[in-house]
C-alpha cells in the first residue's frame, strides 16, 4: 500500500461514481471499451477519523485508508484533495493534518491523458481524545517529568529534547539544551510547532529563555504586577532569537527582521530579502496555525527587536503591529531576557 500525504480542504464533496464518455476519442476511448467508471470503496461519505498518529515531521496526523475500484479502459488514476494533486494509485493511506471537512476527489484518464471517470467522497477529521494537558504530550511521544513545582507553574515539566525533533540552544550557550523547563501547555505547543519548523528545514531554535517570576516590564514582585505578571512567570512564554537550517544558515530576527512600516500587518506586509521572508512567513505560519495565542515580534516594539516572544495564554489572540489594552507594554530597552 502507497502512502500519501493529504493536507486537505475545508470543503466536503458528495461522494459518487462519475463516468464520462468518449475518453481520448475514436476506436480506444471509452465509447469503444465500454463506459468507464470510479468508485470510492472505502472510506464511506461521512466518516470520522482522529489524527492518532506522527508523520514523519512530528505532526499528529489522521491516517484514512482510501480503497478505489475502477471498470473499464483507466490507465491511470490521480488523487487530490480539493483541487491540488496529491498522487496516484488505486490503493492510498491519506494524512490528514486539519481537523474539520475534508474532502478526497480521484479522476480516472485513459491513455491518451483524457479524463473519462470521476468520484468523491467527503469525511470529517477531529483532534483524539485526551485527559488533560499531559496526555498532550503522551500523544506527541515527548519524553519528560513532573515538576519542578516552581512559584507560578500549575503545571510544570521538564521536558527532554529534542522537543518532537526540534533541537533547542540557550542564547549564550555553545551546546543544546538536554532538559527544558516549562508549563505543560508550553510543552504542547512546542510539539505543536516542530513540524511546522521541521518542514522548513530548520534543526535548531536560538532560544533566550523561558521561565522568570516577573513582572511585565520589571515593574513590581508577582503577583503585585501594575503592568501584568508575565506570561514567562508561568513558564508559558519562550522567547526565540533565530532558527538554524540543515545547511548551517541562521536566520536571526535581530539581524535579519525587516521592521514593516506603520499601518502594515506583520503577516500581511511586503519583505525584504530571503532572510526577512523566512521569519515573517514562520512565525505567521505557526500563528495561523494556531500554536500561539500571542506572538509579539520586532514590530512590536523596540524592546522586542531581537527576538520573538510567543506564548499561550488563556483568550488571546495577537500578532499585530500596536499594543492592545492587555498587552501595555514599556519600550524602554529590555535585557536579552525580553520583557515578557
Amino acid at each position: 500500500m502507497r502512502t500519501l500525504v493529504l493536507l486537505i480542504g475545508a470543503s466536503l464533496a458528495a461522494a459518487c461514481t462519475g463516468t464520462i464518455g468518449g475518453g481520448g476519442g475514436g476506436e480506444d476511448g471509452a465509447d469503444a471499451a465500454g463506459a468507464a467508471t470510479l468508485a470510492i470503496v472505502t472510506p464511506a461519505e461521512g466518516s470520522v477519523f482522529a489524527r492518532e498518529s506522527l508523520s514523519a515531521l512530528g505532526a499528529l496526523v489522521a491516517e484514512v485508508p482510501v480503497a478505489i475500484e475502477k471498470v473499464g479502459p483507466i490507465a491511470r488514476i490521480d488523487v487530490f484533495s480539493n483541487d491540488a494533486l496529491s498522487g496516484e494509485g488505486d490503493q492510498v493511506v491519506a494524512v490528514i493534518a486539519q481537523d474539520g471537512p475534508a474532502a478526497i476527489r480521484v479522476v480516472g484518464y485513459d491513455a491518451d491523458g483524457a479524463v473519462i471517470a470521476e468520484a468523491s467522497v467527503g469525511v470529517v477529521v477531529q483532534a483524539p481524545e485526551v485527559d488533560d494537558c499531559y496526555g498532550w504530550l503522551d500523544r506527541y511521544q515527548l519524553d519528560y517529568e513532573l515538576g519542578p513545582n516552581n512559584e507560578g507553574v500549575d503545571q510544570p515539566v521538564t521536558v527532554t529534547t529534542p522537543i518532537n525533533g526540534m533541537v533547542y540552544r540557550y542564547y549564550y550557550n555553545e551546546d543544546p539544551r538536554s532538559k527544558f523547563f516549562m508549563h505543560c501547555e508550553l510543552a504542547h505547543a512546542l510539539a505543536k510547532a516542530a513540524p511546522i519548523m521541521r518542514e522548513r528545514d530548520v534543526v535548531e531554535v536560538l532560544d533566550i529563555g523561558v521561565y522568570n517570576y516577573r513582572c511585565i516590564g520589571g515593574e513590581g514582585v508577582p503577583p503585585d504586577c501594575p503592568n501584568g505578571i508575565s506570561q514567562h512567570a508561568y513558564a508559558k512564554g519562550i522567547d526565540i532569537a533565530g532558527f538554524t537550517t540543515s545547511d548551517d544558515e541562521f536566520f536571526s530576527v535581530n539581524d535579519d527582521w525587516v521592521i514593516d512600516g506603520d499601518g502594515e500587518s506583520t503577516c500581511g506586509a511586503a519583505t525584504e530579502g530571503p532572510k526577512d521572508a523566512f521569519l515573517h512567513e514562520i512565525i505567521c505560519t505557526m500563528k495561523a496555525q494556531g500554536v500561539w495565542n500571542i506572538a509579539l515580534t520586532p514590530n512590536y516594539n523596540g524592546t522586542h527587536r531581537n527576538h520573538f516572544h510567543v506564548d499561550v495564554k488563556t483568550g488571546s489572540d495577537f500578532i499585530e503591529n500596536e499594543a492592545g489594552d492587555e498587552l501595555t507594554i514599556p519600550t524602554a530597552p529590555a535585557s536579552a531576557c525580553g520583557i515578557h
